[in-house]
């Protein structure tokens, strides 16, 4: 075992999945995969359908576990207060005594996954609505033929029906249940993935990158922790390199919509102190 998976690990016992009972819990996708001798793998990843409201859910869990490790002695939760958005980090916060840090969030993914959950998102969305216009029907059976009427396409995808509105017979279901992928098994190549992002967010000309925590968001479904801390090894002297104040690898499983009744696990990439454990969190 290398000293970098010592440090994190001590017990020998990690896998990115949840520990926890999913009944009852929210925002989150099973994802199943068949392979071709018909063993069937289940993958669970945090899942929220509009992306802005994700980073919020995230940034949210890694603050929750910033002020565990470096606020440990106090008697309350530290305060966290969000100053900016957007300008140019996703997040810029100021803490309860003054200091303050940058959050940058970027995803770790295969790029055909990403895209199989844009287009599964954004059609959900769609979906959930009572009424929907006719190019917005048009998406839809683009993606997932069948979804409607013979009788309804006939109408909606007529050129003059482009914005007209017509109800949605789907939206009393709130939305799709299942999705059937195209056969993927999206194996990445973790090392080269997060040098890749933490290289382009390098290169960016924004101020205040000493400043800035990276926090990449994990959705792959075919990579282990082993595989990130094979990354880790390699690249271990550009990592300690980069101009950021540090690189944590989050993995979210589900939570509510306030980032309460939740399970995720954060990992640190490119510290070398012994004392930053993996944190397997739930609240």
């Amino acid at each position: 075992m290398s000293i970098f998976k010592y440090q994190i690990f001590r017990d020998g016992n990690y896998s990115f999945k949840p520990q926890k009972d999913l009944a009852g819990k929210q925002n989150f996708s099973r994802n199943l995969f068949v392979d071709s001798d018909g063993g069937i793998s289940e993958v669970v990843r945090l899942n929220v359908l509009d992306d802005r409201h994700r980073e919020e859910i995230v940034a949210y869990h890694f603050c929750q576990q910033y002020g565990k490790l470096f606020h440990p002695n106090e008697q309350e939760q530290p305060q966290f207060y969000i100053v900016e958005r957007d300008n140019p980090w996703d997040f810029t916060y100021v803490l309860h005594d003054g200091s303050g840090f940058n959050l940058e969030i970027c995803r770790v993914a295969d790029k055909a996954l990403l895209k199989a959950l844009k287009i599964e998102n954004d059609c959900s969305i769609l979906l959930r609505k009572a009424v929907l216009k006719g190019f917005e029907i048009s998406k839809v059976e683009k993606h997932f033929p069948g979804t409607f009427s013979n009788e309804l396409l006939r109408e909606a995808l007529a050129k003059s029906a482009r914005n007209r509105k017509f109800k949605n017979p789907t939206s009393a279901h709130e939305g799709p249940r299942i999705f059937m992928r195209p056969p993927m098994q999206p194996n990445l190549d973790v090392g080269e993935a997060i040098i890749a992002e933490i290289r382009k967010k390098a290169a960016k000309k924004h101020s205040d990158k000493d400043e800035t925590i990276l926090l990449l968001d994990n959705l792959t479904t075919h990579n282990s922790p082993d595989d990130f801390f094979d990354a880790v090894e390699t690249y271990s002297e550009e990592l300690r390199a980069t101009p950021f104040r540090s690189i944590w690898l989050y993995t979210g499983y589900y939570s509510d919509n306030q980032g309460y009744d939740c399970e995720f696990s954060i990992l640190p990439l490119n510290t070398d102190s012994a004392t930053l454990l993996m944190l397997d969190a739930g609240g």
